[in-house]
């Protein structure tokens, strides 16, 4: 298991950084020292670790020798109630959920917050509106089967009366996390633009997250920490750090991908692999622009570009669009010369106006130094 956690913190697929071990550590309220030793030193014998540690790092069941925990085996039939530490490290324990176990935690209730707050957590996590029963543990169901805000579709799936308030749930979450100067559950998965608007208006009034979040947007662990840093600040409304969130993304080669492939998925209606490849290309400035039959054309995808010259939530979404449009946009075309026009007219940030001028000017705003 030491040789699989030192694997996962260094993997690639985490940033030019890898994961420290002071960071991963903390993780399963473990010190650095700990984790060290546990890397460098004789293999993991003790299973209730070995399953945190699974847990934790996602490892699919079919590639561990022993078996995790049995969620509908943790409801203690005569008490009514959940052995904390057994299911939070089966079930929410892990990288993506934010809880850690605590051994001294004495059973108690799974209450409705806590059940809604799990299925928000999962819903937003595999990017659904609804969730199979068969992957929901027995006490959490038990909770949303009598929840206000919780249906069943007529296959049994679990869902919330309004997907927003998926949003708005892990959004809540996330923030407590900031709050707590903890970036963890921001380094666990790219965040979605409804999620990021939430938590800016919250962190609009929080000095202290403000702070945190500038510090993770230049210098976080993974791209992930650093490019959903920099989205929540682009949407907190103010001059200097949405300037600041641009100038990060443009000098992050890794942070500048996520989030432009974001804003390709969101705005043009893309899969993610086909965004990601025309993130890519801006470096090359030779797009591909065939996105699909009918409206799917260049000039439809450069009309939806100029279109988002005008979200005032999202500066640095206004920034990608001007990149993607630079690789797309026919300077001589009077429609998108004046849509651009118009965002320099109305557009607050420095960092921007330059990446307007440099696309009238028919260059890519990545070539501005």
């Amino acid at each position: 298991m030491g040789r699989v956690i030192r694997a996962w913190r260094t993997h690639p697929y985490h940033g030019r950084h890898p994961i420290s071990q002071d960071q991963a550590a903390s993780w399963v309220g473990m010190s650095q020292a700990q984790l060290s030793r546990i890397e460098n030193g004789p293999p993991v014998v003790h299973l209730d670790r070995l399953a945190q540690w699974a847990a934790v790092l996602h490892i699919p069941e079919d590639r561990l020798w022993f078996a995790l925990p049995a969620a509908n085996e943790e409801l203690d039939e005569k008490e009514g109630t959940v052995n904390r530490r057994q299911f939070l490290s089966s079930t929410a324990a892990t990288a993506a959920s934010g809880f850690l176990y605590d051994p001294s935690i004495p059973a108690q209730p799974i209450g409705d917050h806590e059940a809604v707050d799990w299925l928000a957590w999962h819903l937003w996590q595999n990017r659904k509106d609804e969730l199979d029963p068969s992957r929901i543990p027995q006490p959490i169901s038990h909770r949303l089967n009598a929840h206000p805000h919780v249906l069943r579709t007529a296959g049994g799936a679990y869902r919330f009366t309004d997907p927003a308030l998926t949003d708005v749930l892990v959004a809540h979450r996330v923030f407590g996390d900031i709050a707590q100067s903890s970036g963890h559950l921001l380094a666990t998965a790219q965040t979605s633009h409804a999620t990021d608007l939430t938590i800016s208006a919250l962190a609009a009034e929080n000095e202290q997250a403000r702070r945190g979040l500038t510090a993770w947007m230049r210098s976080g662990a993974t791209a992930v920490l650093r490019v959903n840093s920099a989205g929540i600040l682009a949407k907190v409304g103010a001059a200097d750090l949405s300037d600041a969130a641009i100038s990060a993304i443009r000098s992050d080669r890794d942070a500048r991908h996520l989030y432009v492939t974001a804003v390709a998925s969101r705005v043009l209606e893309l899969p993610w692999g086909r965004a990601a490849d025309l993130s890519g290309a801006t470096n090359t400035h030779a797009a591909d622009w065939t996105l699909g039959e009918g409206d799917g054309t260049k000039a439809w995808a450069s009309r939806r570009l100029a279109d988002e010259l005008a979200n005032n939530r999202d500066a640095a979404a206004r920034w990608c669009s001007a990149v993607l449009l630079a690789t797309c946009i026919d300077v001589e075309d009077t429609r998108m010369r004046s849509a651009l026009m118009l965002a320099v007219k109305n557009e607050p940030c420095r960092e921007n106006l330059r990446a307007y001028a440099a696309v009238l000017a028919g260059a890519t705003p990545l070539k501005i130094g």
